[in-house]
């Protein structure tokens, strides 16, 4: 079969360009022929597919623009006997007869519950494109050629309530087996999370801040607006009483991210997630998981104890302190064989069934 797959920008990392390269490399082994039609020309190699950009270099802004062309797309791939939007976005098949799979990240909350009437001039010009093309997508979300695939049930139900269609679960690869558990622990904690506002990174900061333990967060800073946001961070700490507990790490290698992952005894996260693979590495690199109670943290940490109440700072200390005490030590195997639906290999079953399907 001929799969014509949309992804905008490929080559800065994160959980949704894993996604997309696990499912390249599935359906190569299966023997599909796949075309990668992009926005910006890819940074990494990509053998063995044919890829089609409409920039041969990276915008380093616009992105709403981005996401505008990324959903144009779908022209491109009007010769393929499926498409497959795999970055989440808005996209809508060419041909009448021709079916889309969607892979959904998100709920499409923010595009289609965006009020565009505040803006005026030139910001009206730059947003109306991309939001009246939000609302033909919604308007066309139920025909049967629109497929939707739900990264987690937290989602899934998102979809259903949102706009009455079903969707199948396929969640996100996790490359489990990259991680080794016999590594002695530390007494330390440990946050992966990318740089930017939503992640609720100071309040990650302020409530380990009170703690007397080592704290990292490592993130990458994709966008000036990143950067911008890990400097505030960084000011953020050193205003506060100097303890020397916390620290920062940009952009690192994925061995050093793994090596930090093994080390640590404790991970903590601060935001919602609509899945969260850094969460269910944690685990299989033998962190006990401290979670928010909301979105799908309910899935991939499926123990109560574990999770605490949405910015409850003290709540969140004591879990951090019951699990440095090893008071959750008795849940290591069981959190580990919970993860065993989020391997690479479930992944690549469950996606190229769906499709070939």
């Amino acid at each position: 079969m001929k799969i014509g797959i949309i992804h905008g920008f490929v080559g800065g990392g994160g959980g949704t360009e894993t996604t997309l390269l696990t499912l390249i490399e599935a359906l190569v082994e299966n023997k599909h022929t796949v075309n990668l039609y992009t926005v910006s020309k890819p940074t990494i190699s990509l053998p063995k597919i044919k890829v089609q950009s409409v920039f041969p270099f990276r915008l380093p802004a616009f992105g709403l623009y981005q996401r505008y062309l990324e959903s144009k797309l779908a022209e491109k791939a009007k010769d393929d006997d499926l498409i497959v939007q795999v970055s989440g976005g808005l996209a809508l098949p060419y041909r009448n007869d021709q079916k889309i799979i969607i892979y959904c990240h998100h709920d499409f909350r923010n595009e289609t519950e965006k009020d565009i009437t505040k803006y005026k001039g030139i910001w009206s010009a730059y947003y109306k494109p991309y939001y009246v093309l939000s609302q033909k997508f919604v308007n066309q979300i139920s025909d049967k050629n629109i497929i939707l695939v739900a990264n987690s049930k937290f989602i899934q139900d998102s979809l259903k309530d949102r706009f009455g269609k079903d969707s199948t679960i396929v969640y996100p690869p996790v490359d489990i087996d990259a991680f080794r558990t016999s590594v002695k622990k530390e007494q330390r904690v440990l946050t992966i999370s990318r740089y930017s506002q939503e992640k609720n990174l100071e309040f990650a900061i302020d409530t380990l801040n009170e703690i007397d333990i080592p704290y990292t967060i490592i993130g990458n800073t994709k966008t000036r607006v990143n950067e911008l946001y890990y400097e505030d961070l960084v000011t953020r700490i050193k205003n506060h009483k100097p303890t020397g507990k916390i620290s920062l790490m940009k952009n690192i290698g994925r061995n050093k991210v793994i090596e930090s992952l093994m080390l640590s005894k404790v991970y903590f996260h601060a935001s919602p997630e609509t899945f969260g693979i850094s969460i269910v590495e944690s685990i299989a690199a033998g962190c006990i998981p401290i979670v928010p109670d909301n979105s799908a943290h309910k899935e991939t940490v499926p123990f109560d104890d574990l999770r605490y109440k949405p910015d409850d700072k003290k709540d969140a200390q004591e879990k951090i302190r019951n699990a440095i005490a090893g008071n959750y030590d008795n849940l290591l195997d069981k959190l580990k064989n919970s993860i065993s639906i989020y391997s690479k290999q479930s992944f690549k079953k469950s996606i190229t069934e769906l499709i070939e399907k």
